[in-house]
């Protein structure tokens, strides 16, 4: 009996063995084949081979995660080939699929779009139900101007339902509208919206004014404008006109909104309009001057004040004109910044217990906002100063940590290890981009498809990842756009990654360095590579409003005294050629100031003539001091955004 029940358990483990062994072989070996067929299939489906695609994709084994993707691509072949019916079924089942992936919300407005095409009635459903589960998406959005063509082009034959069945549409092309003004299906919306006939609000007619004016057809945005009322809609008109160049008409309306109006404006309208005024004017001093005169007494007064305040170059005035604009709007937009410029004025006038006094005032209000690393990092120097050099060491820590890629870490750095230099990197050691996530995305399907290069497909799934985004524009060789929008994705993390992170690489690619390291003479490379990302992100053939052009951005007059004088070659391509010519002028600026790369970086943006004069007139025990007090404000920005790109370069390399 005992030998039986021991036969019996071995049969029974030898089964089970074997079930999991084949389930697991035939679940690899899916995935496998599944690999391989979707990248042929991708293949043919590139080469237009629709037909072939199609059978390929529909090779691809149920048992493969490839399965949804192979099923959405097989619909798009189908439509291609004008198989509408046939596409609606394969979008069908991805959408009623029990393993839900993320291409269900494109499969199924895809879905109802074509059945829409072919006025299947079930089109109307499809679309309200995308509206339901996926709201916040851009699907939702266009499904709402569906709704409204399905209204229009489906009239009740009673004058009483008509009426319903209009407003219906209304209501469904206005907020299309109000989710994008400036989305492909704005204009139709509007041109259906005139087709109605209804009678429209303020609301409505201001409304469609906006959408007119984000896609630039401002003649048409004024029309609707004339039937809106000025209190509501002044910002509107003022803008407007700037766009069509009549800025005596613009001004009249900034003027007359500013001072009437602007309590009951959003405040970006207001500070886009206080921008736009400012700008028209000859200088920007005489249009700041004129705005303050306005007396402004609600919302864009603070602005108003602020952008004075940044005028005024008189230390003391500048203090007491900060001073003031914190103490009317403490808790205004500009609050932080005017309490950072009081909190830099004491520590430069070596009042360092004041300095100290309105710093931790500062990091208590305002823990996380643009001045927040600096008060940090000046916290550090105050506290050495005072020889609380633990305390010190704490504020230079926290500087690092919080704000990794930031030009005070790169300084708190340098404080904390004085013995590794200034510019203690001097040559990277390039890596590839790659793509920017090692963990796996909705099941590792993102990661999957990107491998294997379905490009289009991951940058629908990914809409609102700018990391992935930037990744599809590199490898569509889009390197500016790629940089940018990377870029812009780190800037609205609020908790930066470590520097292993694969999304650094986007932000801060190495485009160019391998010209870079061939030319750099006696200059740093990183250096180079770091001015080339500021002045123009990788395009060869950026131009700036003055006439600087190329990835260094070199005046022309420049750019042909530096040729002749050093008898360049005439084969050099275009990046070649302006990466040389900029790294000899960089050389060139170094010798003439003592060899010093931070008044070089700072003489490549400001002018040499313009740094040495800084040296006579400027007092400043260190190289902080000179940096703070530096008069251009774009170059005081550009000596800092400079420096944050050389120590991130040197962290991510």
């Amino acid at each position: 009996m005992r030998r039986r029940r021991k036969y019996d358990f071995y049969i029974a483990l030898f089964l089970t063995v074997f079930t999991v062994g084949y389930f697991v072989y035939n679940h690899m070996s899916g995935e496998s084949r599944g690999i391989e067929k979707y990248s042929a299939a991708l293949e043919a489906y590139k080469a237009s081979d629709y037909e072939k695609a199609y059978e390929e994709f529909g090779a691809v084994p149920s048992s493969s995660s490839l399965k949804s993707p192979a099923l959405f691509r097989q619909a798009r072949c189908a439509t291609n080939m004008d198989k509408k019916e046939l596409a609606i079924k394969k979008y069908n089942r991805i959408v009623n699929s029990k393993a839900k992936s993320s291409i269900a919300p494109i499969s199924e407005y895809n879905m109802a779009n074509l059945m829409f095409e072919i006025k299947d009635k079930r089109a109307k459903r499809h679309f309200k139900r995308i509206i339901k589960k996926y709201p916040t998406s851009d699907y939702a959005v266009a499904s709402q101007y569906y709704l409204g063509l399905i209204e229009v082009l489906n009239p009740p034959k009673t004058e009483k339902w008509l009426i319903k069945s209009k407003n219906r549409a209304l209501i469904y092309f206005k907020k299309y509208l109000e989710e994008a003004p400036d989305g492909r299906f704005a204009l139709k919306a509007i041109d259906e919206i005139k087709k109605l006939n209804l009678p429209l609000t303020n609301y409505d007619n201001l409304l469609i004014a906006k959408s007119y004016y984000a896609n630039g057809e401002y003649l048409k945005a004024r029309d609707y404008l004339f039937k809106t009322t000025l209190v509501e809609s002044w910002s509107d008109f003022a803008k407007n006109e700037y766009r069509l160049g009549n800025k005596e008409k613009a001004n009249y309306y900034a003027e007359m909104g500013l001072k009437d109006h602007a309590a009951n404006t959003a405040n970006k309208d207001v500070y886009e309009v206080i921008d736009n005024y400012v700008a028209s004017f000859p200088t920007r001093k005489e249009g700041i001057t004129k705005l303050n005169n306005l007396g402004l007494k609600s919302t864009g007064a603070d602005y108003a004040a602020y952008l004075n305040c940044n005028e005024v170059v008189a230390s003391d005035f500048k203090e007491a004109c900060y001073r003031t604009l914190y103490e009317k709007y403490p808790n205004g937009q500009f609050s932080a910044d005017s309490l950072y410029n009081l909190f830099i004025t004491k520590y430069l006038q070596k009042k360092y217990y004041d300095a100290q006094r309105l710093g931790f005032l500062h990091l208590k209000k305002f823990p996380n906002v643009n001045s927040s690393p600096a008060v940090t990092y000046y916290m550090g120097k105050i506290a050495f100063k005072l020889k609380h050099y633990e305390s010190a060491n704490d504020y230079y820590k926290q500087v690092v940590a919080k704000y990794p890629d930031s030009y005070y870490a790169y300084r708190a750095n340098f404080n904390m290890y004085k013995d590794d230099g200034l510019f203690p990197f001097l040559e990277l050691n390039v890596k590839p981009v790659v793509f920017p996530y090692k963990k796996s995305l909705d099941n590792n399907l993102v990661v999957k498809l990107a491998h294997l290069k379905d490009y289009d497909l991951v940058s629908e799934l990914c809409k609102n990842d700018k990391f992935i985004q930037s990744w599809i524009a590199y490898q569509k060789k889009n390197y500016t756009m790629s940089a940018v929008l990377a870029r812009n994705g780190m800037e609205e993390m609020e908790i930066k990654p470590s520097f292993e992170d694969l999304r650094w690489r986007l932000v801060y690619p190495t485009h160019y360095y391998d010209i870079v390291d061939k030319v750099k003479g006696d200059n740093n490379p990183i250096i180079l590579q770091a001015i080339i990302k500021e002045e123009s992100h990788f395009n060869p053939y950026a131009k700036s409003a003055v006439g600087a052009s190329g990835l260094m951005q070199l005046m022309p007059a420049t750019y042909n005294e530096v040729v002749k004088k050093h008898n360049l070659p005439a084969d050099f391509n275009a990046e070649t050629a302006n990466i040389t010519a900029g790294s000899l002028y960089y050389s060139g600026l170094k010798r003439m100031l003592g060899n010093k790369d931070l008044y070089t970086i700072a003489a490549y943006n400001g002018g040499i003539g313009s740094v040495t004069n800084w040296f006579s007139k400027l007092i400043y025990n260190d190289i902080d001091e000179f940096v703070e007090q530096i008069p251009y404000p774009e170059t005081k920005n550009y000596v800092k955004k400079v420096l944050r790109s050389y120590w991130v370069y040197g962290n991510v390399y």
